[in-house]
C-alpha cells in the first residue's frame, strides 16, 4: 500500500510538474508574443515613414517629369513658330529687283581729270551702297534664317 500510495504520490507530482512546465511554457510562449507585437507595431511605424518618404520623392519626381516635358513642349513650339515665321517672311517679303540696280554711270573721259566731278562720282556711288547695305539689313531682321543673305 505504500508503494501504492508512493506511486500515486509520485504520479500526482508528474502531473503537477507537467502543469508547471505547461504554465511556464505558456509564460514563455505569451512574452514571445508580447515582444512580436512590439515589433511589429515598430515595423508598421517604419512602414508608414517610407511609404511617406516614397510618395514625397514620386511627387517631387512626377513634378520634375512634368516641367521637363512643358519645356520639351515649349522648345517645340518655339522652334515650330520660327520655321512658319521664317517660311512667312520668305513669302511675304521677296527683295524687289528694281532695287537692287544700280545707277552708276562711269565719268566721261574728259571728266576724269575733274577732281570736283570726281567726288561727286564717289558720293553718289557712296550713297548707293548705304541703300542696299540698308536693304541687306531689312531683310536680314526678315529672315534670320536665309544664308544667302550673309554674303551680300
Amino acid at each position: 500500500m505504500v508503494i501504492i500510495k508512493l506511486k500515486e504520490r509520485i504520479k500526482s507530482l508528474s502531473g503537477n510538474m507537467k502543469e508547471q512546465k505547461i504554465k511556464q511554457e505558456l509564460e514563455e510562449i505569451e512574452t514571445i508574443n508580447i515582444e512580436l507585437d512590439h515589433r511589429v507595431t515598430k515595423l508598421t511605424v517604419e512602414n508608414e515613414h517610407l511609404k511617406q518618404n516614397y510618395k514625397k520623392l514620386y511627387d517631387s519626381n512626377k513634378s520634375s517629369r512634368i516641367r521637363s516635358k512643358e519645356q520639351s513642349l515649349k522648345d517645340t513650339l518655339r522652334k515650330l513658330k520660327g520655321k512658319v515665321i521664317v517660311d512667312e517672311a520668305v513669302i511675304l517679303h521677296p527683295i524687289d529687283p528694281e532695287l537692287l540696280k544700280i545707277d552708276v554711270a562711269l565719268l566721261a573721259p574728259k571728266l576724269q581729270n575733274n577732281r570736283i566731278a570726281h567726288y561727286d562720282y564717289l558720293k553718289h556711288t557712296q550713297e548707293e551702297i548705304v541703300t542696299l547695305r540698308e536693304i541687306v539689313k531689312h531683310e536680314r531682321s526678315l529672315n534670320p534664317l536665309n544664308t544667302s543673305l550673309d554674303y551680300a
